[in-house]
């Protein structure tokens, strides 16, 4: 898969599957254990934030905080979370796919500018020299043809001083 539309629709068929998972976003766990030694497994939907910075903490910690609530392992809301955020790494993975891949394509397109430029360039290059050759060819005509008509008709010699 590495043409763009093949990737583009990977992504949008992955997005029809289901609910997506937002980004900087994990399945925590808590357990508890009960009074009769049980211990019990519990899934939240964390996320990770950055606290914006103050004149006291110029560079404050990166905090979670619990967005769902998932239940245990059995739950509907558990499994869908998985699959979402499956889903969420699957796109994110095509997404840097798709960026490396128009990188390329840019720089490319980038040196056949470079290079079209260069041959527009040298073709310029080239009609000068000949416009220019072909001024100095007419020039030596004109000349050739002036000394001419000088020797012609004198009276122009004198005209001309």
């Amino acid at each position: 898969m590495s043409s763009k539309l093949a990737i583009k629709a990977r992504i949008n068929q992955l997005r029809s599957q289901g609910k997506v998972a937002p980004p900087n976003t994990w399945i925590g766990t808590s357990s508890i254990t009960k009074k009769n030694g049980k211990r019990y497994t519990y899934y939240r939907l964390m996320k990770a934030y950055y606290p914006p910075a103050t004149k006291d903490n110029p560079n404050p910690q990166r905090k979670t905080k619990m967005v769902q609530y998932l239940g245990t392992v059995e739950s509907i809301a558990y499994r869908e979370m998985v699959k979402a955020i499956a889903r969420r790494n699957e796109i994110q993975r095509l997404e840097r796919k798709l960026y490396k891949l128009e990188q390329q394509v840019s720089v490319a397109s980038t040196k056949n500018r470079q290079r079209s430029k260069q041959s527009a360039l040298t073709t310029l290059v080239a009609e000068l020299v000949q416009q220019v050759q072909g001024l100095v060819e007419e020039v030596a005509w004109m000349k050739k043809e002036f000394i001419l008509q000088l020797k012609q008709n004198p009276s122009l010699r004198t005209q001309l001083r």
